[in-house]
């Protein structure tokens, strides 16, 4: 397989895994399940709303990286080296 195509099937699997972990949230916020967990702060078990969180955001920050990564490789972006002025100066 080519590199572009690999970046666009990953470009697609990793959308689907944003997709879903932003429908996730949203879901859980409709159905009052997010409120139940910060109702739970209060009883002592705040640890699980807290690790919640942090691997939510933790994954799709992950993935919105990984994302980001593929699409600039499928555009085929590439950073070349520049000359200087200070190094022709030298010479």
């Amino acid at each position: 397989m080519g590199k572009r195509r690999t970046a666009a099937i990953s470009i697609a699997a990793l959308s689907i895994v944003c997709g879903l972990i932003i429908w996730h949230a949203v879901q859980w916020h409709l159905n009052g399940m997010h409120l139940e967990m910060f109702e739970r702060l209060e009883t002592g078990r705040s640890y699980i709303t807290v690790l919640y969180n942090l691997g939510l955001m933790l994954a799709l920050g992950i993935s919105l990286g990984l994302l980001m990564d593929r699409i600039t490789d499928l555009i085929g972006f590439e950073i070349r080296q520049t000359k200087h002025s200070d190094d022709e100066a030298e010479r």
